[in-house]
């Protein structure tokens, strides 16, 4: 079973989220990273630049990129890594806001499953983050059978919001 979790936030809502997680004590990683490149961990004056990210709870693996215009960087193994995977919520060209969403893997599979699975630790973290999400942001009025929670600082401030992709629908605030 997976976490997945669509949201919009405005860059409040990300500053307030990431303090909220500071006691969990995540690592902060970029989606794409150089080979010997060191996570941070998540502190008040963390500041979020890359468009998505993951946040680590445990020892992590990864593999490096062997083709395309990213070769030589590293990603993250986020089946088998205790991750959760954090798309941002950003604005596209023409000023509306575009979904985010935190994905994360809950269950091992295959010869994983024999060696416990995930860290209790990770799993801590997830069902915090759930509760977070789902206690004090707002939910949008479905689309296409799909909820999407809203940020208390993006709902107040009205912006325009919409679906990811090419021909994504106009999402609003429900309650």
């Amino acid at each position: 079973m997976a976490l997945s979790i669509r949201f919009f936030m405005a860059p409040d809502d990300e500053r307030a989220l990431l303090r909220l997680l500071v006691p969990l004590q995540l690592e902060l990683w970029p989606e794409l990273f150089e080979p010997r490149q060191q996570p941070e961990l998540i502190t008040d004056a963390t500041v979020l630049e890359e468009p998505a990210y993951y946040l680590a709870a445990g020892e992590v693996t990864g593999y490096p990129i062997k083709r395309g215009p990213d070769r030589g960087r590293w990603k993250l193994d986020e089946v088998a890594s205790p991750v959760i995977h954090f798309a941002r919520s950003l604005p596209d060209e023409e000023g509306e806001l575009r979904n985010g969403s935190f994905w994360a893997e809950t269950e091992s599979s295959g010869d994983q499953s024999r060696t416990g699975g995930k860290p209790v630790r990770f799993m801590k973290a997830v069902r915090e983050l759930q509760e977070l999400i789902k206690s004090r942001y707002r939910k949008s009025s479905p689309v296409g059978g799909t909820v999407y929670f809203i940020g208390p600082v993006c709902a107040r401030l009205g912006l325009p919001l919409r679906e990811e992709g090419r021909k994504g629908e106009p999402i609003a605030v429900y309650r």
